[in-house]
């Protein structure tokens, strides 16, 4: 039976997403005119694939994520169609899940500026020769901009392997080149759907590098190391909220063309214990965290003196149980049903593999994520006084849209070393 794979690489300012599937007729429904991209369901999965990237550092594309999961549905059928559904907070309507892929696609579009690169593209692959169900294709193509190629799975697995990773590489810049680990691809694929996405952005008001010095880094448990930090002094929006004894000091750092904007969310609290820390905020954050925080003053403009590390982590991760867990079991078991791809129940999910890679420096982020599924046969009023904030222990990051609240990538910074 070959496996379903889900691959995920992000590079801060790039990123791409891989998506790989096969299967079922795909269900047609009453598409809702000009949804809104799903921002709350978007949110809540980041925060929620973040909480389960286990220790150290971690980086996510829930909108890569949520993508891919998207065009999977399109090919679902019965409660395996329900489930990815739930996990993507929309209601179980292949039409308006495409609608919705549409809309936060064309919100991406509007992002991009001289200042700002970002993109997003998907690719439906298919086996030669395989009868695929004509409402599937149809519906990738319409509603999820995803064009149709043919590779030969069954006599030639890594070529075809190799054709669908040197075109990740080329829509995120070159910064994912092997989204497809080897033996991912074998001759029971019968279809693989990819997403990439792809940003590269600069700060609004870049850090001065002169003005970078070595400061310690609280890991927890009494460890320190010593790590480059930037420094900015000026008026951002920022605060401090959170429940009673976890508390964080939040901050948002736009990017050029004020579309895009980076919050991080530092524990602030007595003796914040590492990942401890950073787990008592997150496990305050769901969906609708940007205007709770809005809401109750922990953004606001301020003066503020900031001191933030330059990081780089890149963490591999399986997502089959964090899926499971979130709501979409059926869909890796033998009672799956993407009979929606090509008419049988033979097929279903056997692996979800996710990679996020993400750079930070003094002029801005660079960041990509590829995912890819394969599926196969079975077998307050701010003080006067500046804000001082000091992200030197485990901290929370996320990429938004200011304009929708639409979350692009989110991590978590345990060891800026990497």
């Amino acid at each position: 039976m070959q496996p379903f794979r889900f691959l995920f690489r992000a590079t801060m300012t790039l990123s791409a997403m891989a998506l790989i599937a096969a299967a079922g007729p795909a269900r047609e429904a009453t598409a809702q005119a000009s949804p809104a991209p799903p921002t709350e369901a978007v949110s809540s999965l980041g925060w929620q694939l973040v909480a389960r990237s286990g220790h150290g550092n971690a980086v996510v594309s829930p909108a890569s994520v949520w993508q891919a999961l998207a065009m999977t549905h399109a090919g679902a059928g019965g409660e395996t169609a329900a489930e990815i559904a739930a996990v993507l907070g929309m209601p179980d309507d292949a039409a308006l899940i495409g609608e919705t892929s549409a809309a936060m696609r064309q919100a991406f579009a509007k992002i991009a500026s001289e200042q700002i690169r970002l993109e997003i593209a998907n690719r439906l692959w298919l086996q030669e020769g395989e009868p695929i169900a004509e409402p599937f294709t149809a519906i990738l193509e319409a509603k999820h901009a995803a064009s149709a190629g043919l590779l030969d799975f069954v006599a030639a697995p890594e070529a075809a392997r190799s054709d669908i990773n040197r075109w990740v590489a080329e829509h995120t810049g070159k910064r994912i080149t092997n989204l497809l680990p080897s033996g991912s691809i074998t001759p029971l694929t019968r279809l693989v759907l990819t997403n990439a996405v792809f940003m590269k952005a600069d700060w609004a008001v870049p850090f001065d590098p002169s003005q970078t010095r070595d400061r310690h880094f609280d890991l927890g448990e009494g460890v320190q190391v010593k790590v480059p930090f930037m420094h900015r002094s000026g008026s951002l929006r920022a605060g401090r909220t959170g429940r009673e004894g976890a508390e964080m000091l939040v901050c948002e750092i736009p990017y050029a063309g004020g579309r895009l904007s980076m919050v991080i969310l530092v524990p602030d609290y007595p003796d914040p214990d590492g990942a401890d820390g950073a787990g008592s905020v997150l496990a305050q954050l769901d969906g609708s965290w940007l205007a709770s925080l809005q809401a109750s003053g922990g953004l606001q403009m301020r003066p503020v003196q900031l001191a933030l590390p330059t990081w780089t982590a890149r963490k591999p991760l399986s997502l089959n149980d964090t899926l499971a867990d979130l709501g979409m079991p059926t869909a890796f078991t033998r009672e799956a049903d993407f009979s929606g791809i090509d008419g049988t129940r033979d097929l279903f999910i056997s692996d979800v593999v996710h990679e996020g890679f993400v750079e930070v420096s003094e002029e801005g982020t660079e960041a990509a994520a590829a995912t890819g599924v394969v599926i196969g046969v079975k077998s307050a009023s701010p003080p006067v006084e500046p804000l001082t904030i000091t992200a030197n222990r485990p901290f929370l990051w996320a990429v938004i849209d200011t304009a929708t609240g639409s979350m692009l990538f989110a991590g978590e910074v345990a060891d800026p070393r990497g």
